[in-house]
């Protein structure tokens, strides 16, 4: 019912809403000439974005239900109401297109007429790498307008999340199969309360999800009937009180790192269930982006070998499906299955902007390679539509080499030899030069040995978080957790103290 009731509104303001001024009959095209579908926004003459209005038949699916200012969808062509006087359309069609922006002037009932062409610079797809979001909140029927719009090949629909009402039925799909290898999957859930987020994938039948102020049952609840159910789990964020936790009880199969507060316009330090983080340490909106990869690194040096993930959270955050995106090599052939497959072990890099190509040893990410090695060779191309700042290579958490662009601001092409250890780990990211948000991409690590090395200060500090949210549990009112259920979640707590000796 919440699903219907929102799509009947969203017919209503989106179709015929505006008549009488100028509008423009706008077509969209891909460098071939063949129609394609893209997200557009419309800025009036100050620069301030003002709401895309159909003004054919045609309707338009918002690019986000609560931030019109993010665009409608616009498949292949529409008629859109323009303000009178100057302004500007900003189309983009997901990271491998430029960006194109048409500036027109436009007279009271004048009608425009425009055909735009998007230049795509990079096919990631005919290179093997296929590009998913796993974060998505938005109706099922409107994903395939909004993949195709921002180039996604992989989108699971949340249908159940906490207190948001259930479907009539749980999907008899797993997943549906639009055109152009495009899937969306239609049986996931979220359980977002006091202690955090998880995202859980692929799960065969409605979960037992509780009310998002209820601090019992502990996460280990419903991770466990996820993991029961064959859900691959996303642990969303790092920050979250028990992170650390359910980490070492039953480790996730990926661990956000391109998150959802990263967005175009900013970076959203608003959290208000996550543990505080160190301000000194970490201040303000960069301070915080630094935090959730520093977390990360705590994570890999502590011993786990777990892939780096993505997610916009698109109908929640303030971001469009895709902005933040994980890209899997799978070769010339897609799935769902082996997308996921290969997310779960690695083979991938999540990006909000750069394409980050990495070889380490010949090997891409994800893999193991021979524990004796003590030079690694590492192969790195870094492209994007901007201006690049720097590539970093990161052994054990470690800044082991920072390379900035040479002749080509946006191109960084070059192979350079770091020192490892048996138990190392090593990834590569990226940024671009940006001064409003964090553009960057980040690989999943490889790892030498079997066995990963376990640093003493990273074991500590995680030591320190649990024992954090041991104070935390213990000054949870009584209404809300009463003793044996205080000591539920103590017992988890010691479990996990145990596990980073």
């Amino acid at each position: 019912m919440r699903w219907a009731l929102l799509y009947c509104f969203l017919l209503i303001t989106t179709c015929g809403a505006v008549s009488n001024g100028p509008s423009i009959l706008l077509k969209i095209e891909d460098d071939h000439g063949h129609p394609v579908s893209a997200r557009v926004r419309i800025l009036n003459r100050q620069g301030e974005p003002v709401p895309v209005h159909s003004l054919d038949s045609q309707r338009l699916v918002p690019a986000h239900p609560n931030f019109p200012e993010l665009g409608s969808i616009v498949s292949k062509q529409a008629r859109l109401a323009l303000p009178e006087g100057r302004s500007t359309l900003v189309i983009q069609r997901g990271p491998e297109y430029r960006e194109r922006r048409v500036t027109v002037d436009a007279h009271p009932g004048e009608d425009i007429e425009r055909t735009v062409a998007l230049e795509r610079w990079i096919d990631m797809a005919a290179k093997g790498w296929w590009s998913g979001d796993l974060h998505v909140h938005r109706d099922p029927r409107d994903l395939p307008s909004l993949m195709d719009a921002s180039d996604l090949h992989f989108a699971p629909a949340i249908t159940e999340w906490n207190d948001d009402v259930k479907p009539a039925s749980w999907p008899s799909e797993e997943a549906v199969s639009e055109a152009d290898q495009r899937v969306y999957s239609v049986d996931n859930s979220e359980d977002e309360r006091h202690w955090g987020a998880a995202l859980f994938i692929g799960v065969k039948s409605p979960m037992h999800l509780y009310a998002r102020n209820a601090e019992y049952p502990p996460p280990s609840v419903t991770w466990g009937e996820a993991r029961a159910q064959g859900g691959y789990i996303d642990l969303e964020k790092l920050i979250w009180w028990e992170a650390p936790v359910m980490a070492a009880l039953l480790p996730p199969d990926s661990i956000g790192v391109a998150v959802n507060h990263f967005r175009e316009d900013g970076i959203s330090t608003r959290a208000s269930m996550a543990r505080p983080r160190d301000e000194n340490r970490y201040p303000g909106e960069q301070g915080f982006a630094r935090y959730i990869l520093d977390l990360y690194c705590y994570y890999l040096s502590a011993g786990f070998r777990i892939p780096a993930s993505a997610g916009s959270a698109n109908g929640v955050a303030k971001n469009a499906l895709g902005y933040n995106r994980s890209y899997v090599y799978l070769g010339k052939t897609f799935s769902y299955e082996a997308w996921l497959a290969g997310q779960k072990a690695g083979r991938n890099f999540v990006t909000n902007g750069p394409m980050l190509f990495v070889r380490v040893n010949g090997r891409r990410p994800g893999s193991v390679l021979d524990g004796d090695t003590r030079q690694a060779r590492v192969d790195i191309e870094a492209l994007s539509t901007a201006e690049l700042d720097r590539c970093e290579v990161v052994v054990d958490g470690n800044v082991a080499r920072s390379i900035q662009p040479g002749g080509s601001p946006s191109h960084l092409r070059i192979a350079t030899t770091v020192a490892v250890e048996p138990g190392s780990w090593l990834a590569v990211r990226c940024f671009e030069k940006n001064p409003v948000t964090i553009r960057l991409a980040h690989t999943s690590p490889v790892y030498f040995g079997d066995t990963a090395r376990r640093s003493a200060e990273s074991l500590g500090y995680l030591r320190k978080w649990v024992a954090a949210e041991m104070d935390r549990v213990r000054e949870v009112p009584e209404q809300k957790l009463n003793s044996q259920q205080r000591e539920e979640f103590l017992a988890l707590c010691r479990k996990a103290l145990r596990f980073y000796e």
